[in-house]
């Protein structure tokens, strides 16, 4: 295991040494092993000062990244899936069917449409089962199949769509939070975020749909 002093440790880090020192006392840098009198660093404490420099670069104060840090992430769980509503370090989201299930929901469909599903990432092989990373699109897509536009152009539009609504979330969430400065003080706002992000969430299902569903059908009339 690779083992640092202090000096090391700040240079690989790029945090000063009298800052590590710092981050022992306020509780957010575990404290070093020893090897004699000298401190030893692990690169445990070095993922643990990049993810520190991160959130820092987020506006999280110490205060709240030492909460961050005792907060309970389940399982294998990354430390921004605490405060960041759009976060997720599993790579391996969305659903999985077996070949029968695809088959029952692309009909008669399969024959003619698999192949332009695959290239465009609408799905993904899976040994003898289908990966489908994000099953609201692929249904989009077969409902604009449907209707006559083929998948190439769905693929397209699933992009554009992705996004424009990354950005919306992102500046949603700066507003939610700079309101939140002004209204509470500051005082724990990503943790706070975090608290409600369900209903966050829940909200931007409900809404979110059928706005712009609206707004398909403005643009549409407008010419």
């Amino acid at each position: 295991m690779d083992r640092y002093s202090r000096l090391q440790l700040a240079e690989l880090s790029g945090v000063a040494a009298r800052t590590i020192r710092y981050y022992h006392s306020v509780g957010v840098l575990p404290t070093p092993g020893r090897a004699g009198k000298e401190a030893v660093y692990g690169p445990d404490h070095l993922e643990r000062l990049r993810a520190i420099t991160a959130m820092q670069a987020r506006g999280l104060r110490l205060d709240a990244i030492r909460e961050v840090f005792e907060a309970e992430v389940p399982g294998d769980g990354d430390w921004r899936e605490v405060f960041d509503p759009r976060y997720s370090g599993d790579t391996d989201t969305g659903t999985v069917l077996d070949d029968d299930a695809l088959t029952e929901l692309l009909g008669d469909r399969r024959p003619e449409i698999l192949d332009d599903l695959l290239s465009e990432g609408y799905l993904e092989p899976l040994g003898a089962r289908w990966r489908v990373p994000e099953p609201a699109m692929l249904t989009g897509a077969l409902i604009l199949y449907d209707v006559g536009t083929d998948v190439a152009l769905s693929g397209v539009l699933r992009t554009l769509i992705r996004t424009h609504i990354a950005t919306l979330a992102d500046e949603m969430i700066r507003v939610v939070r700079e309101a939140s400065g002004r209204e509470y003080t500051g005082e724990g706002i990503d943790l706070d975020l975090d608290r409600f992000r369900d209903r966050f969430l829940a909200a931007a299902r409900e809404v979110g749909g059928v706005t712009l569903a609206e707004e398909v059908e403005r643009a549409v009339r407008r010419r």
